[in-house]
């Protein structure tokens, strides 16, 4: 008996179903575990950005950020230029001085010329129109304090330079950087117009090198009428400075140079030297050192006197007039005495080789 035989029809139809079926267990059956891990990981991360904090960045915040940065980044190179182009001036020699290939002029050198430009800036101030008288004169000396020039000895010499040899090319620096300070408030008066009748005293709190104790420049004055009171120096009672400290700036970008001046001017004066001595344009450069002003003090010399007495002939207009006028002349007049003004300044030393580059990628 013949056993019975599939037809074609069906033999192609066992045939594809075989072949589906190897499709789909190599194909369908990997692709159906990688939807159901796609799954997993989608709930997962939907899960925890249900759980996220509030405050979480978004990529609006990110971008945000980074803009902030870079303006942060811009806004600090361009503060430092600004500082670097304003410590160029006090950072500089007088014009012409010779230096040696280390940058530094010989000490003899520097010295000789650093009395004399301080004599010329003396005369100039004491010349018409100015007519500045400097110093207080005593009788039979020469006048004291006025500028306070730093005249060194050659013991003191020797004193700093046991100390160290940088130390002598340090207080050359020093020293030119006090001329400059010295020479922008004679600029007050000379390109800033404001009329000062008697420069008294100049003067830096912190020392010239720490090896120099009482040196001649530092005297303070013990009369009573000479006192100057020093605002925000830390000074005593008396007004005089004690035990003060330059402010270091931060990142260890430099030092504060602070200096103290007191002129006798009219009180209507006042203002205007207050603001000739910010004035960075009042100098010879574009753009002068930037000066702090962190303290002012007004003393009145004199008072006008509360009462003139006079004689006249009564009933008599003219002789009244004539005998009012010179009592008033011979008291005085009646115009306003001048004022002491003291100011404490600060000048930015500032250190450009300091200066962070925060320019590199942020992570991310």
């Amino acid at each position: 008996m013949k056993k019975p035989q599939l037809s074609p029809f069906w033999m192609g139809i066992i045939a594809a179903a075989g072949v589906l079926v190897l499709i789909f267990v190599v194909k369908v059956l990997p692709k159906m575990s990688d939807q159901t891990t796609a799954k997993r990981k989608l709930k997962t991360a939907a899960t925890n950005l249900t759980n996220a904090k509030e405050g979480t960045p978004s990529r609006a915040d990110i971008e945000s950020w980074s803009r902030y940065r870079s303006d942060l980044l811009a806004a600090q190179v361009n503060i430092a230029k600004f500082y670097t182009e304003s410590d160029k001036v006090l950072e500089r020699w007088f014009q012409g001085l010779l230096v040696g290939a280390d940058g530094d002029p010989a000490r003899d050198t520097f010295m000789a010329r650093y009395l004399d430009e301080g004599k010329q800036l003396e005369d100039k101030l004491a010349a018409k129109p100015f007519e500045v008288k400097i110093g207080i004169e005593e009788e039979g000396r020469k006048p004291k304090f006025g500028f306070n020039w730093e005249k060194i000895e050659p013991a003191m010499w020797n004193a700093i330079a046991a100390s160290g040899p940088a130390d002598e090319k340090a207080v050359l620096r020093e020293l030119q950087k006090r001329y400059w300070a010295r020479q922008r408030v004679s600029n007050i008066i000379v390109n800033g117009g404001v009329k000062v009748s008697h420069l008294l005293d100049f003067r830096f709190f912190k020392k010239l090198h720490p090896s120099l104790n009482n040196a001649p420049w530092e005297q303070t004055p013990s009369k009573p009428d000479e006192q100057v009171h020093w605002q925000g120096v830390g000074a005593n009672p008396q007004g005089q400075s004690v035990q003060f400290e330059e402010t270091t700036l931060p990142m260890d970008l430099g030092k504060t140079m602070t200096f103290g001046f007191a002129v006798e001017l009219p009180y209507a004066e006042v203002p205007k030297a207050i603001r000739e001595i910010l004035n960075p344009g009042n100098g010879a450069q574009a753009q002068d050192m930037l000066i702090n002003l962190i303290g002012t003090h007004i003393t009145i010399r004199e008072q006008n006197a509360p009462k003139v007495e006079y004689r006249f002939i009564l009933n008599d207009a003219a002789d009244e007039a004539a005998k009012k006028a010179d009592a008033l002349a011979k008291a005085g007049g009646d115009k306003a005495r001048p004022v002491l003004l003291s100011v404490t300044c600060q000048i930015i030393d500032f250190d450009p080789s300091k200066v962070k580059k925060f320019d590199g990628k942020a992570a991310n």
